[in-house]
């Protein structure tokens, strides 16, 4: 399994990298640790000598990282530093065949901050087709044993994030509790569902919980919490720019408030 693993140097980085070189040495793949500096939009105007200083700061301190990588991990990897938006270049990069997973870390946000500002994160995840997995602050992370998986049961889903996780599952021994939380909102399993969902996850030890519950993420997270959960995963629903302004996704908003990893798979376009 080969992980691209953006990074601003920051603590909460350092757990990612962790699990990212964990799960590529697990996959027998690679790494790509990637750094992304750009100026903020008011200081577009200023001279290029800003610049330089930017980009030498960012190179220093990947050259800085890489050699306490080297000293810490067998693993190959490489690395890479770009000028440019943070947000559009790990989604350029991540389009990279050789990528299978994005790796990274997250301060979260909460009230106003979440609603105007949102966290990088999130950006990643609306953005990119690859998995993305969320490493939330303080994630205590030793071994992946069960993945609690939120999901509508719906039997129009389709194949390929539920292939992607099955690999995923395979690759961590995990085994998978497929979630689903009925409301006023939402609809029983249709007929169907359940064997096209067990199809597609082959032979991953998986088993149903139906939940009825008006907040879905409060659902979804007590759940996680009641059977000792490694890590949260659901799919990410696309929406286009009006339907965004009156929708917050569930998977959304997991990833601002989950203290749990979260696996994000993508429906493809």
């Amino acid at each position: 399994m080969n992980i691209l693993l953006p990074t601003d140097f920051s603590e909460n980085a350092e757990l990612a990298t962790e699990i990212a070189f964990d799960l590529a040495a697990k996959g027998k793949g690679t790494v790509t640790v990637f750094h992304a500096y750009d100026l903020p939009y008011s200081d577009r105007s200023m001279s290029t000598s800003l610049l330089d200083v930017m980009k030498e700061n960012a190179e220093n301190n990947m050259a800085e990282l890489e050699k306490k990588l080297k000293e810490k991990y067998p693993l190959n990897f490489k690395t890479l530093v770009r000028l440019g938006n943070p947000i559009r270049l790990i989604t350029e990069t991540s389009n990279l065949d050789e990528i299978d997973l994005i790796v990274m870390g997250t301060k979260g946000a909460s009230g106003l901050e979440e609603i105007l500002i949102g966290s990088n994160a999130a950006s990643v995840i609306q953005n990119c087709n690859k998995p993305v997995l969320i490493i939330p602050p303080e994630t205590k992370l030793a071994n992946i044993n069960k993945i609690v998986f939120a999901c509508d049961l719906d039997p129009k889903v389709k194949e390929q994030p539920l292939q992607r996780l099955a690999r995923f599952a395979k690759l961590t021994g995990a085994s998978i509790d497929l979630v689903h939380v009925q409301n006023d909102k939402t609809s029983a399993p249709k007929d169907g569902s359940r064997q096209f969902y067990s199809t597609n996850l082959g032979d991953v030890p998986h088993e149903f919980t139906i939940l009825r519950e008006e907040n879905v993420e409060h659902a979804i997270t007590a759940e996680a919490e009641k059977e000792n959960a490694d890590i949260v995963a659901a799919i990410s629903k696309r929406y286009n720019f009006i339907e965004g302004l009156f929708h917050r996704s569930m998977t959304s908003k997991l990833a601002y408030h989950t203290r749990l990893p979260l696996l994000v798979l993508h429906e493809p376009k």
